[in-house]
């Protein structure tokens, strides 16, 4: 049995970070931001609780304060999300949506799958299981028509 993973406010595996071509995972509680196609992706990976949560709302909600926001949470690398992890999905899609943009949650594992139907959250965040191609605003393409085809809640 593992031993809880205590909260470290400062520990730079719970920072928001950019994805740079590195081939090692990021550690556990890692979240990666990067822009793909005037998307913003953000992917979690590892466990998702109460100490990830605290140290990366500040900069998860910077990514909704553009105009429009158009926003993808990658949940596939995720290992276990808590009630507040949920709780930051749910407010992330609120924020973005008050903004006049687009939420997508990707997801694929069966446990937080199982978990948003249990909580009731799958119909309001409705996952995806791949992540959708993505292109740029105003572009023709398979991306724009997979975001607007009933994944935007």
């Amino acid at each position: 049995m593992r031993a809880p993973m205590a909260p470290q406010m400062d520990d730079s595996a719970h920072t928001l970070t950019c994805a740079v071509g590195t081939e090692e995972p990021p550690p556990a509680g890692t979240v990666l931001s990067r822009t793909d196609g005037g998307y913003t992706v953000v992917e979690l990976h590892g466990e998702i609780d109460l100490a990830v949560v605290l140290a990366t709302t500040p900069q998860l909600y910077a990514l909704t304060t553009a105009p429009a926001p158009r926003l993808v949470a990658d949940l596939r690398p995720v290992s276990f999300i808590d009630c507040s992890g949920l709780a930051l999905l749910v407010d992330i899609r609120a924020r973005v949506l008050a903004g006049g943009g687009t939420f997508t949650l990707v997801c694929a594992d069966p446990r937080v799958l199982r978990l948003l139907r249990i909580t009731g959250l799958a119909a309001v965040l409705a996952p995806v299981p791949e992540l959708p191609e993505l292109s740029a605003p105003g572009a023709a393409g398979a991306g724009q028509g997979a975001m607007r085809e009933g994944r935007r809640t």
